[in-house]
């Protein structure tokens, strides 16, 4: 047996972090847990279908309609320690952030964050939500990926590195999305490549920029919105690999959950998750 405590300290403990981040949180404790559902996004029916089928708790990654949204936006300059980590000063990754996060933080103002953990507390459904400590674990299972290929082939081409992720990954073998080049040249070197993953949300065209202003030729996201692409096909340098966002926070997803079945716990996936025990490739 598990409780809601346990589990967040595992999420933590495979990340390295010390602290519950600013994107997740326990809204009703519980002990005892034996049977854990989980999915990538939760609301109130997939808390009632748990009462109903018997389990003991209810795991969501996403924070949507709970007190987590409204302090979310500060993982955000997590995009900062990331840029930094790849050369970029101190001064123009807080640049490269400092709006987007100003427009995060008033958005949290226009959501309803009681929706579904309100519905949790009024069901006694034990409920809770681990989103950045395991967008980390699958952060750099796709870095280490990348990284191994570069250094047997440091010459590979955009499009080789992301056939490589497809290959290394059964998360993205899969899914029925396809990881994709959404921006600059397939047959071009990747050269200097970073996964920027686990920073609340893709860092849009203001981060993939000032990663090409300072060495880095190829980003890697899970995923962009359209704007963004555009904002960057007008500025006419690096690549962009995009690789899907349910496969991708599957990954950690799915490693954080070995480990709690490794605890004896029945674990049950819905809402998207991408389970490695499928047998065959969509």
């Amino acid at each position: 047996m598990i409780s809601t405590d346990d589990l967040m300290q595992l999420g933590l403990e495979l990340a390295g972090w010390a602290r519950i981040p600013s994107d997740c949180g326990i809204y009703y404790p519980g002990t005892a847990i034996k049977r854990l559902l989980v999915g990538l996004d939760i609301g109130p029916g997939d808390l009632l279908l748990a009462r109903q089928m018997g389990f003991d708790a209810v795991l969501a990654h996403h924070f949507d309609g709970c007190e987590a949204v409204l302090t979310a936006w500060q993982l955000y300059r997590r995009h900062v320690e990331l840029m930094m980590a790849m050369g970029v000063p101190h001064l123009a990754a807080e640049a490269a952030v400092d709006e987007r996060v100003e427009e995060l933080r008033l958005l949290a103002h226009t959501v309803n964050y009681n929706r579904t953990s309100g519905a949790a507390r009024l069901l006694r459904m034990p409920f809770l939500n681990i989103h950045s400590p395991l967008d980390e674990l699958g952060r750099r299972m796709m870095q280490e990926a990348v990284d191994d290929l570069l250094r047997t082939e440091p010459d590979v081409t955009v499009a080789e590195v992301a056939a490589h992720l497809n290959a290394s990954l059964r998360e993205f073998q899969l899914a029925p999305t396809r990881i994709a080049i959404r921006h600059g040249d397939p047959d071009a070197p990747a050269r200097r490549v970073v996964v920027a993953h686990g920073a609340l949300t893709n860092g849009g065209a203001d981060v993939a920029r000032t990663y090409y202003e300072h060495g880095v030729d190829t980003v890697i996201y899970i995923h962009i919105a359209p704007p963004e692409v555009r904002k960057l096909h007008r500025l006419g340098r690096g690549h962009l690999i995009i690789t899907g966002h349910v496969a991708s926070d599957s990954l950690g997803i799915n490693a954080y959950l070995a480990e709690v079945e490794r605890r004896g716990i029945e674990v049950v996936r819905l809402n998207g998750i991408v389970s490695p025990e499928s047998e065959e490739p969509l």
